[in-house]
């Protein structure tokens, strides 16, 4: 088994939020065009994480054959128990990027996002164009200028709170498992992997996509309260990841205190929203979907 990267880097519950919030369904026809997926269509999303976008496409594309995969176990344990939560067919499979578990000419579409900067880019390539069926295509989707920081914290004022975070990730940083390995990670490069495997027709789109803006009329209270909660869920699984690698880092009392005052933040939060006090924050997240044919 391999939980690495759903223990130390994101918890599998965080990613499917902040996807579910990505990939929403009022946007899904969006995100279909510019991947240009259609139903019947055989597709394998490496990657997978907890399985989001494998359900959110086959709610679309209910003929189409979908296949996610992952190489934390955690990771594909979760997606394997919400598809049957939610009543679907997609298949999950825990397995390596660089060395798919597939056979030649399998698939239609193979896509990724987010994943390519942490595999060797040249086996990661190759080995979609592998599986692919001769005419299919390989979409790389990645998030534009996104910042190198491995954890981003609100409180930048000093506070107890802010005070507290700093102390148990000053501590984390010690344990081998706060570094992530990370291959180059320049999107221009992208291209040039694509082609040197022998992809051609190669493109590039943009999606941007509102992440969070609770205040604005045009999100509704779910979405609202769910933006919110998912900037808590957040913090608090940075605080946990910290912990869980330096539980010396801080006492019992200081990481109680600390989930403590995160809670009582976004509940404030919360409470404002309900008030109707607006705040008017907002991010907006850019993906870029660099793609080839085979």
């Amino acid at each position: 088994m391999n939980t690495y990267w759903s223990q130390y880097v994101q918890k599998t519950e965080e990613l499917y939020l902040s996807r579910a919030l990505k990939f929403h369904r009022k946007n899904m026809d969006r995100w279909v065009d510019v991947m240009q997926l259609r139903d019947g269509m055989k597709i394998l999303e490496v990657g997978c994480a907890g399985g989001l976008l494998c359900h959110r496409l086959k709610e679309r594309f209910p003929g189409a054959e979908i296949t996610g995969l992952d190489f934390d176990t955690g990771h594909i344990d979760y997606a394997r128990e919400k598809t049957r939560e939610l009543n679907l067919k997609c298949d999950f499979v825990a397995g390596d990027a660089a060395q798919l578990p597939f056979e030649d000419h399998t698939f239609d579409v193979c896509y990724s996002h987010t994943v390519i900067n942490f595999c060797d880019p040249g086996r990661f390539v190759s080995e979609q164009h592998r599986v692919l069926k001769p005419g299919g295509r390989m979409i790389i989707m990645d998030v534009y200028n996104r910042g190198a920081k491995p954890e981003e914290w609100i409180p930048t004022d000093d506070c107890e709170e802010k005070e507290l975070f700093d102390k148990v990730w000053a501590a984390a940083s010690g344990n081998p498992n706060s570094r992530v390995k990370r291959y180059e990670n320049r999107t221009e490069r992208y291209f040039d992997y694509l082609g040197a495997q022998g992809f051609h027709n190669i493109s590039i789109d943009a999606m941007a996509v509102v992440n969070y803006a609770p205040d604005c009329d045009n999100v509704d209270d779910e979405t609202a309260r769910a933006q919110i909660n998912d900037d808590r869920m957040s913090e608090l699984c940075s605080v946990e990841k910290a912990y869980r690698m330096a539980p010396d880092g801080l006492s019992q009392t200081e990481y109680q205190t600390l989930l403590d005052m995160i809670n009582r933040r976004y509940d404030r939060k919360i409470t404002q929203y309900e008030r109707g006090e607006k705040n008017w924050e907002f991010r907006i997240a850019t993906t870029v979907l660099i793609s080839g044919t085979k």
